[in-house]
């Protein structure tokens, strides 16, 4: 339900006007809602909110009816529901939950469950295939009554962190306007850039498909195909994709050997680049062959990767450029 239908029916029970079915409407949507979140706030902030609702609630009850009998157990929870400030669940049955394309023609509508956060902390949510979506504040996301049965299809607005539980029949597809991310099994971010128009889609973790949707069905899709430490920018006014490297990469994987590894004593230039492309997962080419045999000592343990970059160039006389998701070392040789 809506928020404005559960205001409505919260109503109508308070005055003893539910039926027995509008009833069991209100017990089944607070059964649904997720854990409470703890916002942080002084036992007496809690005690004098909950009193305000309280007294709300009291002034609304009518007490010379004969029908209404206040579950207490539950409606106490809905009071902390509201004191808490966490999700509004809406399930749009009768109108459909639409949401805007911009740059399209057309709208995507879908009919299913919206969740929103409107507290000042990231939620986390537990779907129902066993993908953790880390909601951001002021974002919302909605998916279909029949997720998970058919196919995995959510809609976001705002900001999420996904870590989506791999499954082979069921790519996980999240629709954000016209941009569409799509994976198997993998984690991810898709962030709005503040005061503009660029939607950001950075890879943790796995293999994400990223395109443009287009509404005359093409068999071809403005797309690219994104690994870790990769990400790409989405220009919604121009619809167009830019692809580039994560501000600060990160290994793959966490390691003492890795430490190790970052520690080179005379090694080639190449045999550097290589290791460092099999810690981060991005491809570094050498512009000029001359430049590869050039020697480097150097410990690289502990530093970021464009910090490890800038000493090794700065060693040989080279400088590095990022093209895309590669980075090229430019130089004259030793």
């Amino acid at each position: 339900m809506t928020q404005q239908e559960f205001n409505n029916l919260s109503k109508r029970y308070l005055k003893g006007q539910a039926t027995k079915d509008e009833e069991a409407l209100l017990v089944e949507w607070f059964n649904a809602q997720p854990p409470q979140t703890d916002l942080s706030l002084s036992i007496a902030q809690k005690n004098k909110i909950e009193k305000r609702i309280w007294q709300s609630l009291h002034r609304q009850i009518n007490p010379f009816s004969s029908r209404i009998i206040v579950n207490m157990g539950w409606f106490s929870g809905i009071a902390a529901c509201l004191v808490a400030g966490f999700f509004w669940f809406s399930s749009s049955s009768a109108s459909s939950m639409r949401q805007r394309q911009i740059g399209a023609t057309q709208a995507i509508e879908e009919t299913g469950i919206e969740l929103k956060n409107s507290t000042q902390v990231e939620q986390e949510i537990l779907l129902k295939d066993g993908t953790v979506v880390l909601l951001k504040k002021n974002s919302s996301l909605v998916y279909d009554k029949s997720f998970n049965k058919i196919n995995r299809v959510v809609y976001l607005k705002g900001e999420a962190f996904f870590r989506v539980k791999r499954n082979v029949t069921k790519p996980f597809i999240v629709h954000s306007g016209t941009l569409i991310t799509e994976v198997l099994g993998t984690s991810f971010r898709i962030k709005p850039t503040a005061n503009s128009n660029l939607i950001e889609v950075a890879v943790s973790t796995g293999r994400v498909s990223v395109y443009v949707k287009k509404m005359n069905r093409s068999l071809e899709q403005n797309g690219v195909i994104l690994t870790p430490n990769q990400r790409v920018m989405f220009d919604v006014s121009a619809q167009s994709i830019i692809s580039s490297i994560v501000e600060v990469p990160v290994p793959l994987v966490v390691s003492e050997d890795i430490k190790a590894k970052l520690v080179f004593q005379t090694v080639p230039l190449q045999t550097v680049l290589n290791t460092l492309s099999a810690v981060y997962g991005i491809e570094f080419i050498v512009a000029n062959p001359k430049v590869k045999d050039c020697r480097i000592t150097a410990d690289l343990s502990e530093l970021s990767m464009f910090t490890q970059l800038e000493l090794i160039c700065k060693s040989i006389d080279a400088t590095y450029e990022k093209r895309g998701t590669v980075i090229f070392i430019i130089g004259d040789g030793c």
